[in-house]
């Protein structure tokens, strides 16, 4: 008896043991790459979250890219769907050298109606932020009626440190304001801001990414647009489409628009 109880005691030992490195492996893990868990998190988010409009005062929106193909602009503004498209988010550029192929059309086609537009920059971190913010001026020229210029950052870098990322990040929005002489929206979503933006960056105007069925995407930030879906269905676009809000409150929309 003495000798099975023995034998019992070292399975348990090494079943604790192994569970403990496990442990141990999966906080490596977060803390070494805290970006890719970031993305997994938001992803299973949005695989098990359909779509759900927030409840509060708010306007809809969507925002495109390449990636939808391209989009029949005039099936889009059609009844069923205008009503409810209050503002269109377009990507323009990514990193140093990619214009997304259909900003031109999109940004054409979208100017043609009285819906306001803004055109955003993917930042790709491990690369030149003068760089980046040279070919997004390059590539974009914005007007009446359009938003500020938007940067997306949602990655840290694999080749320089938290700071220094932060460091380009506000260089691409410095030479971005005066360039077009207002201040840049910045987009993110809400574990990245929490983690590393939220101490720096507090006085940008905010369009946060949180596709959790949540009230608020950030609570205690003063975030404006928040993008709930990745999953949304928009007639006129083929595939899925990411939904946005704006938050109606102290200042109207078209108060966030180039004059």
């Amino acid at each position: 008896m003495k000798r099975r109880r023995a034998k019992g005691n070292v399975y348990k030992l090494l079943f604790f043991l192994l569970l403990f490195l496990n442990v141990l492996v999966g906080v490596y893990v977060v803390l070494k790459y805290p970006r890719f868990f970031h993305v997994f998190e938001r992803k299973m988010e949005s695989f098990f979250e359909s779509p759900q409009l927030p409840i509060g005062n708010y306007l809809q929106g969507i925002d495109v890219s390449e990636y939808q193909g391209v989009v029949n602009w005039n099936v889009v503004f059609k009844k069923q769907n205008s009503d409810s498209i209050s503002f269109v988010f377009l990507r323009a550029t990514a990193g140093k050298n990619h214009r997304d192929r259909f900003f031109t059309s999109n940004y054409r086609e979208v100017k043609k109606t009285a819906i306001p537009m803004g055109a955003y920059h993917y930042y790709r971190p491990n690369e030149s932020s003068k760089e980046q913010a040279e070919f997004y001026i390059k590539n974009v020229k914005l007007s009446s009626g359009d938003f500020p210029p938007i940067l997306d950052i949602e990655k840290t870098s694999d080749v320089q440190s938290v700071e220094k990322l932060k460091k380009g990040i506000k260089n691409w929005l410095s030479i971005i304001e005066g360039h077009y002489g207002v201040k840049p929206i910045l987009y993110t979503y809400s574990h990245f801001y929490k983690s590393y933006l939220k101490d720096d960056f507090s006085d940008y105007t905010l369009w946060i990414a949180n596709y959790n069925t949540v009230k608020n995407p950030l609570p205690s930030s003063n975030w404006q647009f928040w993008q709930y879906s990745e999953e949304g269905s928009v007639n006129g676009i083929k595939g899925p489409v990411d939904l946005n809000v704006f938050r109606v409150g102290d200042r109207r929309l078209e108060s966030f628009l180039l004059k």
